[in-house]
């Protein structure tokens, strides 16, 4: 009757193969008469070879950082990034429109901003616009805002990028022009012919 390999034999082969092996090594595997497996790095009457070969272990190629004059570069090992690091977004907001130093002409004062930004505005993220360094509105997840009846002259358009209420990015701070015309202004009447 065999009896089933024991669970001190599999320890042994475990371990055995989980030490670190510098180079391929070959074990043999024989059972006696009681039935028993044994584990051996010798040559046994009736013994199965099993090759362990040695595990391949990868590692990043080193790089080299420039180093001071006259020395040697030095080589350095760069930290491998995780899947999630990799596919990773720089957080930025850029406005798309008006451009800046733009002249906008309309007469009820509407202006129209546009932003980009590669995040998708989601879990927790926002933007919200600036005018002359005070928010307008409430945070939002869309990138365009139409502005009405502003007041003619010049003024300064920027947009954040929020996470949680957080500003994590800004775009560059632009200034436009608005022309509209006065409330208050006559309108000639059209010459009559005489």
């Amino acid at each position: 009757m065999k009896r089933p390999v024991t669970s001190l034999a599999l320890v042994t082969l475990f371990g055995s193969l989980s030490a670190p092996v510098l180079a391929e090594s070959t074990l043999y595997s024989w059972e006696d008469e009681n039935g028993v497996v044994h584990f051996t790095d010798q040559p046994q009457p009736d013994a199965q070879p099993l090759i362990i070969k040695a595990p391949k272990i990868q590692t990043p190629p080193p790089t080299t950082q420039p180093a001071a004059q006259g020395d040697q570069p030095i080589a350095t090992q760069q930290p491998t990034a995780t899947s999630d690091e990799q596919e990773a977004v720089k957080p930025e907001v850029t406005l798309v429109s008006p451009s800046h130093e733009a002249t906008l002409r309309d007469n009820s004062g509407n202006i129209t901003v546009v932003a980009s930004s590669p995040l998708k505005l989601n879990k927790g993220h926002s933007v919200q616009l600036r005018i002359d360094d005070q928010i307008f509105g409430r945070p939002q997840t869309q990138l365009r805002w139409q502005l009405t009846n502003i007041d003619r002259g010049s003024h300064t358009l920027q947009v954040d990028l929020l996470k949680y209420g957080k500003v994590i990015a800004s775009s560059e701070k632009i200034t436009v022009y608005l022309h509209r015309a006065r409330v208050n202004q006559h309108v000639r009447p059209a010459p009559s012919p005489k």
